[in-house]
């Protein structure tokens, strides 16, 4: 007998079980026995949670094969262990039906010869189930102590697995997104292929997700060929995969800590103090096989208050690094002033890089994590993807670009790349004077909105990102036509009645942009 289950071969080591035959559902004999029940009606759909000793004599079944039919599928669906059946006056045989479709489910149907005590059944089948819940519970404790007092002591993933095995006694599989699977015990490789092509959801499998910072990043599995497996293996599974998680957090800040040793390097880094050689040198320290390619650099600005802001800041540093380490890039961190800067390198080219980034970021944008961020005044910008590590300090610099840019002027996207008007604006900012620029294009319009306090540079924005559709433009403005109306005829005498033609169009266009790019938003 198992320590921590009851199965039903088990059952019939029982006293009273001496004199009884297995007639149907040989197959089934493993199934567990989690309690044992009395039931003497038809309808059992109330009565039953599954795994459960059904013990009967056959009162209700006597006179019908359908109602013996329908009382045997209740009991398979309900996934009960077995039937337990009296021979007495109410049934003294199992018709061939029930045994074929009891044999079918490899459900068990258990006979009983002679006249047995069915409350003395009850009463032993419970309190051996009672000793094994209490020894499960105490065993369990146990482990749950070891497990943490070993976590003081700096156990490594393989040393908590071998304990997991050792208590029992089961195939595990251990599994870190990106890396080969830990087979504890290990198998022949034949084997692990095997497995490794099963589905998650089979029966031969119970899985248990690890979650770091909502991200899925590990699985913790155990494999029987039986399928079988008792309540007290889940637990372990569940509290083994929980001190796994503990492990990988701690990895985290140990990282975090080297971040901190590395900062003084990364930051010769993106302020281009460094050779390629020296570049390389560093990187390959951390990841001895990697071939340069390409790579680019992420931002997060943090706001300027934020409660716990601290906690806040370690949580997202460990939050996204977990996140690009998943998707395949390897991050190196550095923080400089209210900037956390990770700089992503990545072993493909440019332009696979760059849709991983858009796929990553598409699932990012979708999380609570990011959108609580976002409320709390966090803004991320994604600088060029480039081709070589050296040019890291460009991608850093049209990082910064980008953040300013989306500080100032609402944008669809974080990258640089798909901001080209924004950053020409910005270049050009840096060396005219952009303001009297605009002025001479829209002061005529702005001096009126302020003079009438009137919406004609909101109105002549709209319109033109529709391409002049009238009716779109009333709708986004929540305005009738014939206000519209109105306002454009005051745009043709203030801007010219070709303000819709050809590069004067196009030059709007562009002093709008200018504009809310350079305004000040204060």
């Amino acid at each position: 007998m198992s320590q921590f289950k009851l199965q039903v071969k088990d059952v019939l080591e029982n006293t009273y079980f001496q004199s009884a035959e297995v007639v149907a559902g040989e197959d089934g004999l493993l199934r567990i026995v989690k309690w044992a029940h009395v039931i003497e009606i038809i309808q059992v759909d109330n009565f039953l949670a599954g795994d459960e000793l059904v013990l009967t004599t056959g009162i209700s079944l006597q006179h019908s094969i359908e109602n013996f039919i329908f009382f045997v599928e209740s009991l398979i669906e309900k996934n009960c262990a077995a039937l337990c059946i009296e021979y007495g006056t109410s049934i003294q045989t199992i018709p061939e039906v029930i045994v074929a479709l009891a044999n079918r489910h490899s459900f068990p149907i258990i006979v009983f010869h002679d006249t047995v005590p069915f409350v003395r059944i009850t009463q032993d089948l419970h309190s051996q189930i009672m000793n094994q819940q209490y020894l499960m519970i105490s065993t369990l404790e146990s482990y749950s102590q070891t497990l943490n007092k070993n976590a003081l002591l700096g156990q490594n993933a393989e040393e908590i697995l071998q304990n997991m095995y050792h208590e029992l006694k089961t195939q595990i599989i251990f599994s870190i997104k990106g890396r080969e699977p830990i087979f504890f015990p290990n198998m022949r490789h034949t084997k692990r292929q095997q497995l490794v092509t099963l589905e998650k959801s089979a029966t031969v499998f119970k899985n248990e997700p690890i979650f770091i910072f909502d991200q899925h990043y590990a699985d913790l599995t155990l494999y029987r060929e039986d399928g079988l497996f008792s309540e007290f293996e889940l637990l372990i599974l569940d509290r083994t995969a929980t001190a796994l998680a503990q492990l990988l957090m701690r990895e985290f800040y140990i990282e975090e800590k080297r971040d901190i040793e590395d900062a003084s390097i990364l930051g010769d880094w993106i302020d281009q103090k460094l050779s390629k050689e020296e570049i390389y040198k560093f990187i390959v320290s951390y990841h001895s096989s990697y071939k340069l390619s390409s790579g680019t650099v992420f931002m997060l600005a943090m706001p300027n208050a934020v409660s716990k802001v601290q906690e806040d800041v370690v949580y997202s540093k460990l939050y996204y690094r977990n996140l690009f380490e998943q998707n395949g890039f390897i991050p190196f961190l550095y923080e400089r002033k209210s900037y956390v800067i990770f700089i992503l390198l990545h072993q493909k080219d440019s332009k696979s890089s760059r849709e991983l980034l858009n796929t990553l970021v598409s699932s990012l944008q979708k999380t609570d994590f990011y959108k609580k961020q976002m409320i709390q005044g966090y803004q991320v910008a994604i600088g060029k993807v480039v081709a070589d590590v050296e040019e890291i300090p460009k991608s850093y610099q049209t990082a910064l670009e980008t953040l300013y840019i989306c500080s100032k002027v609402q944008t669809t996207s974080y990258f640089y790349d798909d901001l080209h008007l924004y950053h020409l604006i910005y270049k050009l900012q840096m060396q005219v004077n952009l303001q009297e620029v605009i002025q001479d294009y829209l002061q005529p319009v702005i001096e009126y909105d302020k003079k009438n306090n009137s919406k004609l540079l909101e109105t002549l924005q709209v319109y033109l990102q529709t391409n002049g559709s009238k009716q779109q433009t009333a709708n986004q403005l929540f305005i009738v036509r014939q206000t519209l109306y109105h306002r454009l005829k005051k745009l043709e005498s203030l801007l010219g009645k070709n303000f819709m033609k050809g590069h004067n169009r196009i030059t709007l266009e562009f002093m709008l942009l200018a504009n809310s790019l350079i305004e000040d938003k204060n």
